[in-house]
C-alpha cells in the first residue's frame, strides 16, 4: 500500500498525518512545544528541539506503515510562516530563530522603509515591509547587533529551511514562504538582486527558491517535497480557487482570498504566492485572537473545568455586547487591517456588574468585530460579495464564536471536517509530486475535505451587532496615540 506523509509545524505544535494513494487521511500524530519569550518584545524557537520532535514523529510514522506492510512514497512539509534562522555549513543552527511576531527590529523595518521607499517596496515583494514578519529585518537585526555571529552564516532562511536541510542536507525555500523574506520578487519567482544589494544581504546566503512540488532530496532514500506554508498548504487542501475565501482559526485568525491578479492585493494585508503558478493568496490575518482565548481561559478560567465545555458555555451566561464591555483582540500589536506593532490588548466598559462570562464574550465579539473589518476589506477590494466562509482549524469547532461571526458578518460558517488542513495540504503536495493526482490543480474531486455542519446567521442580531460594530470602530482609534506612548 502506498502513502505519503505530510508534516505541519504550527506556533505551538507538530503534527504528522499519513494519507494513502486515495487522498485518505488514515493517521494524524501530535506532539507540543513551547515558543521562547527572553525579553519584552522579543519572541524565539528552539530550532533543535522542534527538529528532534519532528523526526521522532517521522520516524514513527514510517514504522506504522511498515507494520500495516505499507511503502512511504514521499514526505512533504508544512510550517508556520514566518521565522529567521542562521545555519553553518553543516545546516546546524547558530541561534535560536526569530519569530514572526518579534518586535526587536523595529528600526531595522524604518531602515528598509526609507532606503527602497513604500513604492518599491510594494512593487517587488507586494507587501509592506513590518519587524520580524518579513524576516529581513530580524537578519539585519543580527547583522548589526551581533557581527560575529553573522559573520559565520552560510545560509539564512527559516523553519522549513532548516526541516528540510535535516531531512536532505540541501538548503532551499518554497516560494509560498520566501513571499514574507522582503526580499522576493513574487511576480517574478525569484529573490531581488536589486534588493540584496541595497540592504547589503549577500545572495550567497539566501536559500535555493523552489517550487512547492519539487522534489529537494531524500530522506532515509524517501523523496522529501518543499511543501508550502501552513496557510498555502490548506488552501490547497479546501481547493480554493481563484476568488474563494475561507477562515482559518488558530493561534491567529485569517481570512484568505485567492486572486489571479496582483493588482488586487492589498498592504493592509499579507500577500504571498500561491502553490499554483501565477495565482496570489491575500491574508487578512489578525494576530492573536485565539491565543487570547487560550489567555483568557489560562488566566481566569484554567480551574473551573475542562477547556471545550467552558469556552461554549461560559459565553452564554452573557448577551450581545458583552453588558457593555468591549475588546481589543490585539494582544501581541496587530496585522490586519491597523498594523501597528505597539497596539494591545484592551478591555473598555467594564463596570462593577461585569461578569467572567461579559469578558469573555466580549473577547470572542471583538474578535468577530475585527474579522468583520477584513471581510469589508475583501469585498471592497477584490469586489466579491460571499454568502458564506468555510472555516478550520482548532478554533473553528467552538460553535459559540462561529455563531457570533455568523451573526457579525452575517454569513453562514460552514465548518470543514478535516481541521488539520496544514498537514492534509502537504500531503496532497507530496501526493501530486510522485503521481498520486494528475489534475489537482483543475479539480477538487481527489480532495476529500467536506462541511461537517452549516451555522446559520440570526437576522434578529443584525441590528445590535451593527451598533457594537459602530462602537467597537471606534476603539482603536481613540487609544491609538496611547498605544504610541507606552508602546
Amino acid at each position: 500500500m502506498s502513502h505519503v506523509i505530510g508534516v505541519d509545524i504550527g506556533t505551538s505544535g507538530i503534527k504528522i498525518g499519513v494519507m494513502d494513494a486515495s487522498a485518505n487521511l488514515v493517521l494524524i500524530n501530535k506532539q507540543s512545544y513551547s515558543l521562547l519569550y527572553p525579553k519584552n518584545g522579543w519572541i524565539e524557537i528552539d530550532v533543535n528541539k522542534v527538529w528532534n520532535k519532528t523526526k521522532q514523529l517521522i520516524d514513527e510514522a514510517i514504522q506504522k506503515i511498515k507494520e500495516i506492510g505499507g511503502e512511504v512514497d514521499a514526505i512533504s512539509l508544512s510550517t508556520f510562516c514566518n521565522s529567521s534562522v542562521l545555519m553553518d555549513k553543516d545546516g546546524n543552527s547558530l541561534s535560536t530563530g526569530i519569530m514572526y511576531l518579534d518586535q526587536r527590529s523595529s528600526e531595522q523595518a524604518k531602515h528598509v522603509q526609507r532606503l527602497l521607499g513604500e513604492n518599491l517596496l510594494y512593487k517587488i515583494t507586494r507587501n509592506r515591509i513590518e519587524p520580524g514578519m518579513y524576516t529581513v529585518t530580524s537578519l539585519l537585526w543580527i547583522k548589526e547587533t551581533f557581527p560575529d555571529l553573522f559573520s559565520q552564516t552560510y545560509k539564512w532562511g527559516n523553519l522549513s529551511t532548516f526541516i528540510l536541510n535535516k531531512l536532505t542536507g540541501n538548503f532551499v525555500m518554497d516560494w509560498t514562504q520566501a513571499s514574507y523574506s522582503g526580499v522576493f520578487d513574487v511576480l517574478n519567482y525569484k529573490w531581488s538582486s536589486d534588493f540584496c544589494g541595497k540592504l547589503g544581504v549577500d545572495e550567497s546566503i539566501l536559500p535555493k527558491a523552489v517550487d512547492p512540488f519539487e522534489c529537494v532530496g531524500k530522506f532515509m532514500g524517501i523523496p522529501v517535497i518543499a511543501g508550502a506554508a501552513d496557510t498555502a498548504s490548506s488552501s490547497l487542501s479546501l481547493g480554493l480557487k481563484p476568488n474563494d475565501m475561507f477562515e482559518s482559526v488558530g493561534t491567529s485568525n485569517v481570512l484568505t482570498v485567492c486572486t489571479k491578479n496582483p493588482d488586487q492585493l492589498d498592504t493592509r494585508f499579507l500577500n504571498r504566492c500561491f502553490v499554483w503558478k501565477n495565482q496570489w493568496l491575500s491574508h487578512g490575518a489578525m494576530s492573536t485572537p485565539g491565543a487570547s482565548v487560550k489567555w483568557f481561559y489560562r488566566t481566569f478560567l484554567n480551574e473551573a473545568g475542562g477547556e471545550s465545555d467552558i469556552l461554549e458555555h461560559l459565553p452564554k451566561q452573557s448577551e450581545i455586547g458583552a453588558n457593555g464591555v468591549f475588546f481589543l483582540p490585539y494582544m501581541q500589536g496587530e496585522r490586519s487591517p491597523i498594523w501597528d506593532p505597539n497596539a494591545r490588548g484592551v478591555f473598555a466598559g467594564m463596570h462593577l456588574n461585569t461578569s467572567k462570562a461579559d469578558l469573555l464574550r466580549a473577547v470572542l465579539e471583538g474578535s468577530a468585530f475585527g474579522l468583520r473589518q477584513i471581510s469589508e476589506i475583501i469585498e471592497e477590494n477584490f469586489q466579491l460579495n460571499f454568502n458564506r466562509i468555510r472555516s478550520i482549524g482548532g478554533g473553528s469547532k467552538n460553535k459559540v464564536w462561529a455563531q457570533i461571526k455568523a451573526n457579525v458578518l452575517k454569513k453562514e460558517i460552514e465548518i470543514q471536517e478535516i481541521s488539520e488542513t496544514g498537514v492534509y495540504g502537504s500531503c496532497l503536495i507530496a501526493g501530486k509530486t510522485i503521481g498520486y493526482f494528475s489534475n489537482l490543480q483543475d479539480t477538487t474531486n481527489h480532495i476529500k475535505n467536506k462541511t461537517i455542519y452549516t451555522i446559520q446567521p440570526n437576522p434578529d442580531t443584525f441590528l445590535l451587532y451593527d451598533e457594537q460594530y459602530r462602537k467597537f470602530s471606534k476603539l482603536y482609534p481613540a487609544l491609538k496615540e496611547f498605544f504610541q506612548v507606552v508602546g
